[in-house]
């Protein structure tokens, strides 16, 4: 097995063990009620502001010496504050209040059940060894202070002081993970070797950089290798003795897709709806496949620069399109990115991995589809998350305008992202294009095929292995058991739910909202309009922006 992963996610040390998840969140959940009187300190969007602003203070991790405070003391802290800040937020009286605002409210109010729920259930830094991830090697959660590793050499001094203060502070957070986790599980614990394997290596390698740039800087280096290593090694001996299944439970799941991701359906609908949407998705493929079987499937780029030739022709493309049939307005500064080669994992950090071109070429599932045809993955990422990404940075509102905490605008974001590759699709991007019609509806599947995966793995009804052989196994094409992609994304599905999920029923979501408008206003729809209003909502969760955009609150009450 090759490979893993890492990225961003605030947390902190369990108060409950994982079996009194269910009876917790009940037993919160009336406590708040409780509480939840009128707060006469709260009476406008603007105090809400300013209580969702010092809550989220409140709930930050505290770093001394570039290591995260763990102790009991600072967990129950930051738990409590999240608690205080559900409270005053759910009693808030907000009846009287426009729409917007009061979407910002049940923002706020997701993100604080979001932290609390990482202390009653989630637990990472008691169960996940990922999340102890003292390099940044890409997206997922973990500690706060996880870095890149730097190029060297590093010329400015303060710069330099900071390297070496994160290396120095690798030997201690790792030997707070030893006390802290508690209670992980087999199939996080062979992940999180995995993952510290890599880590190691990458500390090798930066040691022997540093040797060569910093020498002064190398003892510093080479502990913090060592200390890796032996935390990896330390995980191999624990392995044996735990219990295999990480999964949150079926229960907890359901609370926390309605209350904190702000999602309209269970467990069990999702795993019908799911199970629709993936033989939706193989049944157009075997379509397209008779249609075009006479012709051959691309060959895939062989060099960067072929790579780099082929998503540029791409992405003008899809800009011409969008802007000739005004699917969406297309801002000036929307243009085609500069170069960044194949999207980076950490198996592609390792230093034991050749280069994603050197002879012979090893390509994950991704880059199968895209060094062929990369359409369908650019309609995804250039109007999706390139698009969404500079949108936030441009967006002065408060609270929408943030960062979320504990990923609940993915819903939001992958949907979008992954509902504009077949809208584009079906308003004719890829006519002249079979075959990449058919990786389209690859890529379709294999979507589709995660979320099977997801749930009964969350249910504590599949392994890790399991829910791994069914993804790569329901994947028509360029899927093996050992596929770089399908191990990142099945290991980060585990460590944080809902997250696979998100790309399918955000984008149902979306086509929800469509068919609603499309009914409400008849001939007078307006495809370009429908889209540039969604847009406008902001990256918060599809139910806030549906009640923003329909005044229906049959969703958003039931959350509340």
């Amino acid at each position: 097995m090759k490979w893993l992963f890492s990225g961003t996610m605030t947390a902190s040390l369990a108060m409950m063990a994982p079996q009194a998840g269910v009876q917790a969140t009940a037993q919160m959940a009336q406590g708040v009620a409780a509480r939840s009187t009128p707060d006469a300190a709260v009476r406008t969007h603007e105090d809400l502001v300013a209580l969702y602003q010092q809550a989220r203070k409140d709930v930050d991790f505290t770093v001394r010496d570039h290591v995260p405070d763990v102790s009991e003391q600072a967990m129950a802290a930051r738990q409590q504050a999240a608690q205080r800040a559900m409270a005053r937020i759910g009693a808030i009286d907000d009846a009287a209040w426009p729409i917007p605002q009061r979407a910002d409210l049940m923002l706020a109010l997701a993100e604080m059940r979001g932290v609390d729920f990482e202390h009653r259930v989630l637990r990472p830094w008691a169960r996940d060894p990922s999340w102890w991830s003292t390099l940044d090697l890409g997206w997922g959660p973990k500690v706060k202070t996880a870095f890149s590793p730097p190029k060297l050499p590093i010329k400015d001094p303060a710069a330099k002081a900071a390297f070496a203060q994160q290396l120095r502070a690798t030997p201690t957070i790792l030997a707070n993970a030893r006390r802290t986790l508690t209670d992980a599980r087999g199939d996080l614990i062979q992940l999180g070797i995995m993952h510290h394997d890599i880590e190691t290596r990458v500390y090798g390698r930066l040691a022997r950089d540093v040797a060569k740039h910093h020498p002064e800087l190398l003892g510093l280096a080479r502990a913090a290798e060592k200390a890796s290593r032996e935390f990896a090694a330390w995980l191999r001996a624990e392995k044996s003795r735990l219990p295999q299944h990480a999964g949150i439970g079926i229960a907890d799941f359901d609370w926390y897709l309605k209350n904190v991701m702000l999602m309209p359906w269970t467990f069990a609908e999702m795993k019908v709806l799911g199970e629709r949407e993936w033989e939706r998705s193989m049944a157009f493929l075997a379509i397209e496949e008779h249609e075009h079987q006479a012709l051959p499937m691309p060959r895939p780029v062989t060099s960067l620069d072929g790579f780099e030739a082929l998503r540029r022709e791409a992405d003008e493309d899809l800009l011409r399109f969008l802007k000739a049939r005004k699917i969406m307005t297309v801002p000036d500064w929307l243009t085609v990115p500069p170069p960044e080669g194949p999207y980076v994992m950490p198996a592609n950090q390792d230093p034991a991995v050749p280069g994603p071109f050197a002879e012979p070429i090893d390509r994950n599932f991704f880059r199968e589809a895209e060094d062929r045809d990369p359409r369908s993955l650019r309609a995804h990422n250039l109007p999706g998350h390139i698009f969404d990404s500079a949108s936030r940075t441009r967006d002065p509102r408060p609270i929408r305008g943030d960062e979320r905490l504990g990923f609940i605008d993915s819903g939001r974001l992958e949907g979008w992202a992954f509902y504009l590759e077949e809208m584009l699709l079906q308003a004719g991007w890829l006519d002249d294009r079979p075959k990449a019609r058919e990786i389209h509806y690859v890529l379709q599947a294999n979507r589709g095929a995660r979320l099977k995966a997801e749930l009964l793995a969350q249910a504590n009804e599949w392994t890790f292995d399991q829910a791994l052989e069914s993804l790569s196994g329901r994947t028509p094409r360029w899927m093996e058991k050992t596929d770089d992609t399908a191990i990142y994304d099945m290991a980060l599905y585990l460590r944080q739910p809902g997250l696979g999920l998100n790309y399918y029923f955000g984008k149902v979501q979306l086509e929800q909202l469509l068919a609603e408008e499309r009914l409400a206003k008849g001939d007078d729809f307006d495809l370009t309009k429908f889209h540039d209003r969604f847009i406008q909502s902001g990256l918060i969760p599809i139910a806030l922006i549906r009640w923003e955009m329909t005044g229906k609150d049959d969703q958003v009450r039931t959350m509340r």
